[in-house]
C-alpha cells in the first residue's frame, strides 16, 4: 500500500485532518495518538475511527506492530512523529542505559528509518504527522531561503520524507466564505511536499489516498 507524511505548526489540524482519510472495504481507521491531540476530536464526528492513546515507546511499538497486521483497519495514523521522536529520547535518558546521549540519539533515528520503511511495505496505508520547522537552507545558486519542513532531526528528515510516498503540508482557504482545509503537495524551495502516487499539487484530506485533487 503507501505511505505519507502530513504535518502542519502545532494546533494546525494534523489530527482534525489526518483522521478525515477515507475508509476503504474494512470501513475503519485507526489513530495511534502520543501527544494527547486525540482530544480535539471530541468536538468532530468521526463513526469509523479507533483510537488508543499511548503510554510509552513499548505500547507504541506494541500496538504499531498489532496494527499492520490486524484485518480490521483501512488506514493507520501516527500522531505524531515528532513527539514519538521526543518521548523516545526522554526514556532512554531516563533508563540510564546511555552514558553518552549520542548514542540514544542514534538509537532513535535508526529506529525511525526502520519504522517508516517498515510502515511503506504492509498491505494498509499508513500516515504519520509531524509539527513543522522552519529552517534556512541554501539554495544551488546559493541563495538562502527559509523552508518549511517537518520537524525532525536534519540526521534524518531527507530519509524519513524520502521514503514517504506522500508528504503533505495542511493549508486552509476560504470557499463561499467557509474556511476549507487542504494538503498542499506540490513542493516548492521554500517548502518541502511532494506526491510520488499522482503528482497532484493539492487534494482534500480525505482523498489521500484516492487520487483526486482539489478542483482550482
Amino acid at each position: 500500500m503507501a505511505n505519507a507524511l502530513v504535518y502542519c505548526p502545532s494546533g494546525g489540524g494534523k489530527t482534525v485532518n489526518s483522521t478525515r482519510v477515507a475508509v476503504g472495504k474494512l470501513g475503519r481507521n485507526l489513530l495511534l495518538c502520543s501527544d494527547n491531540s486525540s482530544v480535539v476530536l471530541r468536538n468532530f464526528d468521526r463513526p469509523n475511527l479507533d483510537v488508543i492513546n499511548l503510554k510509552d515507546i513499548e505500547n507504541f511499538t506494541t500496538e504499531f506492530d498489532k496494527s499492520i497486521n490486524d484485518e480490521k483497519h483501512d488506514n493507520i495514523i501516527v500522531d505524531n512523529l515528532s513527539d514519538l521522536f521526543d518521548m523516545w529520547i526522554l526514556e532512554l535518558d531516563a533508563s540510564g542505559k546511555f552514558k553518552d546521549m549520542r548514542q540514544a540519539y542514534q538509537t532513535v533515528y535508526q529506529a525511525l528509518k526502520r519504522l517508516v520503511r517498515k510502515a511503506g511495505q504492509v498491505n494498509k496505508n499508513v500516515i504519520f504527522t509531524a509539527w513543522h520547522d522552519d529552517r534556512e537552507v541554501t539554495l544551488s545558486n546559493g541563495e538562502k531561503v527559509a523552508r518549511i519542513a517537518p520537524k525532525l532531526q536534519p540526521k534524518i528528515l531527507d530519509n524519513i520524507c524520502g521514503l514517504c510516498n506522500i508528504v503533505a503540508y495542511i493549508n486552509t482557504a476560504e470557499k463561499d466564505g467557509k474556511k476549507q482545509w487542504y494538503y498542499i503537495l506540490e513542493g516548492t524551495p521554500q517548502l518541502y511536499a511532494k506526491d510520488q502516487l499522482f503528482c497532484r499539487k493539492s487534494c482534500l484530506p480525505e482523498d489521500l489516498f484516492n487520487g483526486k485533487g482539489v478542483k482550482a
